[in-house]
């Protein structure tokens, strides 16, 4: 599956909260975002992967809670 492209850390979290599994984050990412986002979804099973150019973050199994 290939990756989806995000512009900004708005739109990387927007894209993984509506359930896609693979986002390319594809900007020049500042280290305060990069340990944001490794903090917030490495801990819920998440890996980031350096492709050619861009971070890419890969969840695999994640569940969308059910909207009571």
């Amino acid at each position: 599956m290939a990756a989806v492209k995000a512009k900004n850390i708005q739109d990387t979290e927007a894209l993984l909260h509506s359930g896609v599994n693979k986002v390319e984050l594809d900007w020049e990412i500042d280290r305060d975002d990069f340990f944001h986002l490794a903090s917030h979804w490495c801990e819920r099973g998440a890996k980031i992967t350096r492709s050619q150019h861009h971070f890419v973050l890969s969840v695999k199994g994640f569940a969308i809670p059910p909207n009571d």
